[in-house]
């Protein structure tokens, strides 16, 4: 399934995924990209600790192919999950706007290092990221632009 997007007015602009199975609807859930910029690779490196991320905000254009090296400074594992951002509409595409599966990094061991690869989503927005291990608490953005 192929994702596009569609405009949607809340106060401020807001965008949403959609199928792409063809359909006359499907024309108002193309793509509205800020700044006509997607798909560019980009390689990023965050570290990670007992008490947090850094850096905690992380940038990328939307559709873009990141490579992503994660290194676990802490005592304790920890890990890298990124929230969905909701994407409310009244057109009947998604409610929801996620990072692809190949985003997720499971618990890295102390000392450790983790990379993946994976492609940015496609709605602009920003995007809370965390660590799902029991106790960690620190949070940080992943921008999509």
């Amino acid at each position: 399934m192929n994702w596009r997007i569609c405009p949607t007015f809340c106060g401020l602009a807001l965008v949403c995924a959609c199928s792409s199975d063809a359909t006359p609807h499907d024309a108002a859930c193309r793509p509205d990209d800020a700044d006509g910029i997607t798909g560019e690779a980009q390689t990023l490196t965050l570290n990670v600790d007992d008490t947090g991320f850094s850096p905690k905000i992380l940038t990328t254009q939307n559709t873009s192919k990141v490579s992503l090296t994660i290194h676990n400074a802490g005592t304790s594992p920890h890990s890298f999950v990124v929230d969905c951002l909701p994407t409310p509409n009244a057109d009947g595409c998604p409610q929801t706007s996620c990072f692809p599966e190949e985003a997720k990094v499971d618990p890295v061991a102390p000392g450790g290092s983790a990379r993946i690869v994976f492609e940015s989503p496609l709605v602009e927005g920003v995007y809370t990221f965390h660590s799902d291990v029991a106790g960690d608490e620190a949070t940080g953005q992943f921008i999509i632009q």
